[in-house]
């Protein structure tokens, strides 16, 4: 019969060498790994609900808007910038403005005659002021500024309608403007193919392009043709809108105030 405490030592010897073959087993930095309950089932995944089809978006109409008018005409100045302020109330539609050339008096000569001179050959010495007066009020009503005593000449513009035309055409409206600006307000004049070309930086167009189309005779010559054929067509004056669109086309004159504008725009597109 064996003494208890020898089978006591025997026994804890055979406990560590078990646990030691164990810890040789396992791998380094893996220790045999414990025992856990198990985990409990987890629900079944449900499928995401089907998305709504987005909805269509409205269809966008496109009215053109065919503007003839002269870069030195002070009722052309009114209109397009009336015409401006109608299309930012106008929702629905995209509307392309294509500016067509027109001479208020194709005799002129690029340097220019006296302004006042002329205008009292056609109107009348007593006319002259009277005339810039009704201009200055209405513009003065739409948020613009005429300065006609810094206007001294009244020039050929057939180079100034050939300076918009090479422009881009998403630039073209700003342009007008600048040139509308230095004209009215500083006496720029439109035949000065330096002035011109400084209105063209002005508002950040490539100066070679801008040298190019000012220096471009055939171009400029067919400009002018283009707006003696617009003065053949009898509009009756500028500016000359044309508008069309899906519900039919409609004709305005003159420096229309925006209400009417908007009512014409919203006519065609229906």
């Amino acid at each position: 019969m064996k003494h208890p405490r020898r089978q006591f030592l025997l026994t804890l010897g055979h406990l560590s060498v078990a646990a030691c073959a164990r810890q040789v087993a396992a791998p380094a930095g893996h220790p045999e790994p414990q025992s856990r309950a198990p985990s409990p089932a987890l629900p079944p995944t449900q499928a995401p609900a089907p998305l709504s089809p987005a909805p269509a978006a409205a269809p966008v109409s496109l009215i053109t808007v065919d503007l003839t008018h002269d870069v030195v005409c002070p009722w052309c100045r009114i209109g397009h910038h009336n015409l401006r302020t109608a299309l930012q109330q106008l929702v629905g539609a995209k509307v392309a403005v294509r500016l067509h050339p027109f001479l208020l008096d194709p005799s002129a000569p690029p340097e220019g005659v006296d302004l006042r001179q002329h205008l009292a050959e056609r109107y009348g010495a007593a006319n002259i002021e009277k005339m810039f007066d009704r201009v200055t009020a209405t513009g003065k009503q739409y948020g613009l500024h005429f300065d006609f005593a810094k206007i001294r000449t009244m020039a050929d513009t057939s180079l100034a309608h050939t300076l918009l035309a090479a422009a881009p055409a998403e630039r073209q409206e700003q342009l007008l403007d600048a040139l509308h600006k230095a004209h009215f307000e500083e006496g720029m004049n439109p035949g000065d193919s330096a002035a011109l070309l400084a209105v063209w930086l002005g508002v950040g167009l490539d100066k070679a392009a801008g040298e190019a189309a000012l220096g471009n005779k055939a171009a400029v010559q067919a400009t002018r043709q283009q707006a003696l054929a617009a003065a053949q067509r009898k509009l009756g004056g500028v500016p000359h809108f044309e508008l069309a669109g899906p519900a039919g086309k409609k004709s305005l004159h003159g420096g229309q105030p925006p209400e009417v504008m908007l009512a014409a725009l919203r006519a065609v597109l229906g």
